[in-house]
């Protein structure tokens, strides 16, 4: 939406031809020192309000010359203000004659000098707070093109504004992330608004990729209300993404093995019993080790901790693509799988507990370890996760009593 500015005063003049002004007209009246009866550089030096000598030379240039002229001055007005007026003349005679007969006008303009006094305040303190922001500031037209970069975005990308600017956005987004942004700015050209931040990752000039949060409103044309380009406002998170992937691996990985823990497996567990409409059954095998205490009391915790790592690697071996294993915590290990009847989950059970029969070497010492196997089954809707993980611990207590490696399917009335 465009602002007209209307001026507060104005006025229209003549001069006789030795220069003295015989009529005056004056809108509001009575409000600047009065034009009739005096020549305008008499008038000037009266009303003007500061002591720029500039502007008289200006104005007896003109009336030498016999030239038209235009002299912003500012004036002391009888109400006390003082105000900026644009005072304008045309000659009635041509160039370098002797007659100094004009007629012109006087007109306040100190709203559009103060607007644009403003405006050019608010554009060096929008330059001053681009050049020297940490965040990456963009502009780009509605063609999806680079207009303007700040100079931390420069620092941050490694491409100076000349390479970057005129080129697309998505020009230097991973591959994978082209077809969001590009969806992200034509809603935003269409009229549309993003709320949230964008995560794409931008291409640094040495070839690496950095992980951008981008905030991005349209610009309107206030004018014509039409989509004109986007800003965009970016900072790097590479630095959060890592620090949350090391989060999130830490809430989900035990920290000795590397496999997942008790958190996730339960989380695992649920989700495969929520499918509806898988027929398997989810299988749960819950596996404690035979002699494991005996070799962490006698040969030591640092020995029973590499142990216990040469184990997670062969359990991991012993998966089909699919199954997961987490460890619990000690010598508790669990596994989720999906199996279409007991004779499949048997097969998981054996084949860890021939991958355990294999030799262990520790400090070039030969370590026997067995394991004990409890098993549960269940489908959609019929058992919760943690009953079923109860279940198949009862079963691998079962299977212990045996004091041999084994496995022990948990048995119900509702088991399969």
């Amino acid at each position: 939406m465009s602002i007209v500015i209307k001026p507060t005063f104005s006025a229209v003049w003549s001069t006789d031809a030795q220069g003295i002004c015989v009529a005056s007209h004056e809108s509001p009246a009575g409000l600047i020192p009065a034009l009739k009866g005096v020549s305008l550089r008499a008038w000037l030096r009266f009303a003007q309000a500061d002591d720029d000598a500039l502007i008289a030379l200006q104005l007896t240039a003109a009336l030498e010359g016999v030239t038209p002229f235009h002299i912003e001055v500012p004036i002391h007005c009888l109400d006390g203000t003082t105000r900026r007026v644009l005072v304008s003349g045309l000659p009635e005679s041509p160039p370098g004659s002797a007659c100094q007969q004009y007629n012109g006008f006087i007109l306040d303009i100190s709203g559009q000098r103060k607007a644009l006094e403003d405006a050019l305040r608010t554009a060096a303190e929008y330059r001053l707070l681009i050049e020297n922001s940490t965040d990456l500031i963009a502009h780009c037209d509605n063609q999806g093109r680079y207009v303007a970069i700040s100079p931390s975005y420069c620092q941050m990308i490694g491409w100076s504004a000349a390479e970057v600017v005129g080129k697309r956005v998505v020009d230097f987004l991973h591959p994978d992330d082209r077809a969001s942004a590009t969806e992200a700015l034509e809603h935003l050209f269409s009229g549309g608004a993003l709320p949230d931040v964008v995560e794409v990752r931008k291409l640094h000039r040495d070839g690496h990729y950095l992980t951008l949060g981008t905030k991005a409103c349209g610009v309107t044309d206030p004018s014509t209300g039409q989509n004109i380009g986007a800003v965009l406002v970016s900072r790097d998170i590479t630095r959060d993404k890592e620090r949350m992937r090391r989060l999130e691996t830490l809430a989900t990985r035990d920290t000795l093995t590397g496999l997942h823990n008790r958190a996730w497996i339960n989380d695992q567990v649920n989700a495969m019993l929520a499918q509806e409409d898988d027929r398997a059954y989810t299988t749960v095998l819950f596996i404690d080790l035979n002699g494991f205490k005996a070799v962490n009391d006698s040969m030591g915790h640092a020995t029973g901790d590499a142990l216990l790592q040469l184990i997670s690697e062969r359990l991991q071996r012993a998966m089909r693509p699919g199954d997961s294993v987490a460890r619990l915590g000690g010598d508790e290990f669990v596994v989720a799988a999906k199996c279409d009847n007991r004779d499949a989950a048997s097969a998981i059970a054996q084949r860890i507990i021939d991958t355990l029969k294999e030799p262990l070497v520790i400090n070039s010492m030969e370590i026997a370890i067995g394991a004990s196997i409890g098993i549960s089954l269940a489908r959609f809707g019929t058992t919760p996760a943690r009953l079923l993980l109860d279940q198949a611990d009862v079963a691998m207590y079962q299977a212990k009593a045996r004091r041999e490696s084994s496995y022990q399917f948990f048995e119900s009335a509702v088991q399969p």
